[in-house]
């Protein structure tokens, strides 16, 4: 994902200047120079300019994010703990990031509209892992009895982003509460007490 070619380097330097000074007042100069890397090479690595460069950059960037989460919960053992690391580790990351935490923002609202066509792959590769994980868990005979491991996937995935992106007044960094909600109000009818 990440790498040390020019196409990296430009993606990480856009990514550093929106976050610097949102995305409507960066200029392809601005990211090249970021890069260290002549306009030449900005125009050989992203022929459709600016446009192109946007869009590959939103979706880089919730790469990286998914990846450092998935990274994140890859010791866990059940799916309750996965899902309550993912979601403090997730928060962590928004938290840190001047991009992920302002999405919703008018600096960054051009990466979040050039996210917008990649939304369903994101949104099926999350419920595609949480479906071999409800399989793993039905292996292990932690389901309910009846639970339909797509249904339940879908209804994860759909809890995990919307707690992501709008947390109500929770602190998603706070482990215990998170654990209380993940068991509560995501799993307590999917898992076995």
């Amino acid at each position: 994902m990440t790498g040390d070619g020019p196409r990296e380097r430009i993606l990480a330097a856009a990514v550093r200047c929106a976050a610097r000074n949102g995305v409507q007042r960066f200029s392809l100069e601005d990211v090249a120079n970021e890069a260290d890397l002549s306009r030449a090479t900005f125009y050989r690595q992203f022929p459709g300019g600016r446009d192109q460069l946007v869009q590959e950059a939103a979706t880089w960037e919730v790469a990286r994010f998914w990846a450092k989460v998935a990274e994140g919960v890859e010791a866990e053992a059940t799916l309750e703990d996965r899902l309550t690391v993912g979601i403090v580790t997730g928060a962590e990351l928004i938290r840190q990031s001047p991009i992920m935490a302002n999405l919703g923002e008018d600096e960054v609202a051009e990466l979040a509209t050039a996210l917008r066509p990649s939304e369903p792959l994101v949104h099926e590769v999350i419920r595609s892992y949480l479906r071999n994980l409800l399989a793993r868990e039905d292996r292990a005979g932690r389901l309910r009895p009846g639970t339909d491991v797509a249904e339940a996937s879908d209804y994860l995935t759909r809890m995990v982003l919307s707690v992501l992106s709008a947390p109500v007044g929770r602190d998603l960094t706070d482990e215990a509460a998170v654990r209380e909600l993940v068991r509560t109000q995501f799993v307590g009818g999917i898992v076995t007490g």
